[in-house]
C-alpha cells in the first residue's frame, strides 16, 4: 500500500501517496493523515482514496474540494489585504490536521466532531492539551467558513455547504465595571513597570491594550492613527496619567505583558478581572459623572451607537437616582 512513515513536528506521522497513470494521464496525489491514526487505519484510508482516483479518472465521482485547498486558496489571493493574516495564518496552520482532507461540502457532522474536539481537554493520543473557549472556537470556524464562502464565490464548489456548520453561540457581553480602587489594588500589584503604566491609562482613557501600545503622545492627547472603528481618533490625557503619557515608552511584547497582568490581578485579589474591563470601568465613570452616551462612545473611538448600548442600563441607574430626588428639599 501507498503508505509511509515520516515526522514532523517531531512526531510520528503516516503519509499516502498515488501516483498512477489512468487512461494516458499521470496523477499523483500526496496527504498526510490525521495524527494518533493507527496503522491499520491508514491503510483502510488508502485503499478508500485509491477507489477514489480511479473513479474520478474514468468519470463516476467528481473531484473532492478540501477544506485545507479552500483555505490555501483564500490566503493565496485574499491574505495581502488582510490586517491579521499572520495571526490567523498561526491558528488554522495549528489546526490543519484536522480540516485539511475534509471534504468542504459535507461539513455538517464534522464541524460537530472538531467543535468536540477543540473543547476536548485530550487530544487524539490521549494527550492532555489546552481546551479552548466557545469564542476561540467561533473565531477558527469564522476562519474556515470565510475561505469557503470564498472558494464557492470563485467557482471552486458548486454550492456552499457552510450554513450546515454547527459553530457555538458566544455571549461576549462583560458587566464587570472595575471602579478606581480595584485598578489601583491591581497597578500596585503589578510588579513590570510598563504594565503598571498601561493599567492606569486603560482606566483614565478608556483605551484599548493594543491602542495603549501603539499610541502617540501630541500636544492634543494620544493619537491613534488606526484604530478599531478603521478610524483615526485622538484621545485627551487625563491629569492624572499626565506624567505617564510623557515618561513611559512601551517597547514590552505581547506575552510578557499578558503574563505581567495576570499575575498583577492575582496578586491584587482580582483573578477574573479582564484588563478590557478597565475599558468599561472608563465609561462607567464617565457616565456616572453625567457624560451622555454619545460623548461616551466618542471617547472609546465605537463607530456605531450600537456599542455603546452596553451601558444603557448605567444610564438608567443614574435616572432612577435622579427621579428619587424629586420632592427633595434643596
Amino acid at each position: 500500500m501507498p503508505i509511509e512513515t515520516i515526522t514532523k513536528a517531531g512526531r510520528r506521522r503516516y503519509r499516502w501517496t498515488f501516483e498512477r497513470v489512468i487512461e494516458g494521464t499521470r496523477i499523483r496525489k500526496t496527504k498526510i493523515l490525521p495524527p494518533g491514526i493507527s496503522a491499520k487505519a491508514a491503510d483502510e484510508l488508502a485503499r478508500k482514496w485509491e477507489s477514489e482516483q480511479y473513479e474520478i479518472a474514468a468519470g463516476a465521482r467528481k473531484p473532492v474540494v478540501t477544506i485545507g485547498e479552500c483555505v490555501m486558496a483564500h490566503f493565496a489571493d485574499k491574505s495581502s489585504g488582510w490586517k491579521d493574516a499572520k495571526k490567523r495564518m498561526q491558528i488554522l496552520e495549528k489546526w490543519a490536521p484536522e480540516f485539511a482532507e475534509q471534504d468542504a461540502l459535507d461539513l455538517h457532522e464534522w464541524s460537530k466532531s472538531f467543535v468536540g474536539y477543540l473543547r476536548a481537554a485530550t487530544d487524539h493520543r490521549g494527550v492532555a492539551k489546552h481546551p479552548l473557549t466557545d469564542g476561540a472556537i467561533r473565531n477558527v470556524l469564522a476562519y474556515i467558513r470565510a475561505a469557503i464562502k470564498y472558494a464557492h464565490k470563485v467557482g471552486r464548489l458548486e454550492t456552499d455547504q457552510t450554513a450546515r456548520m454547527v459553530i457555538p453561540g458566544v455571549n461576549n457581553e462583560r458587566h464587570h465595571y472595575p471602579q478606581r480602587r480595584e485598578m489601583l489594588e491591581i497597578a500596585r500589584a503589578c510588579e513590570d513597570r510598563q504594565v503598571r503604566a498601561a493599567i492606569r491609562i486603560a482606566f483614565y482613557s478608556g483605551m484599548r491594550r493594543g491602542e495603549i501600545l501603539r499610541a502617540k503622545v501630541t500636544r492634543s492627547g494620544y493619537s491613534l492613527d488606526d484604530s478599531k472603528n478603521g478610524r483615526p481618533r485622538i484621545i485627551p490625557i487625563h491629569p492624572r496619567i499626565a506624567v505617564l503619557a510623557r515618561r513611559v515608552r512601551f517597547t514590552i511584547p505581547v506575552w510578557k505583558f499578558e503574563d505581567g497582568w495576570q499575575a498583577a490581578r492575582v496578586a491584587a485579589g482580582y483573578p477574573t478581572t479582564k484588563f478590557h474591563d478597565l475599558r468599561h470601568g472608563a465609561a462607567s465613570e464617565m457616565i456616572n459623572a453625567g457624560i451622555d452616551l454619545f460623548t461616551v462612545g466618542g471617547v472609546l473611538g465605537h463607530k456605531s451607537t450600537v456599542s455603546t448600548k452596553r451601558y444603557s442600563h448605567l444610564v438608567t441607574d443614574r435616572l432612577a437616582d435622579a427621579v428619587a430626588r424629586i420632592g427633595q428639599k434643596r
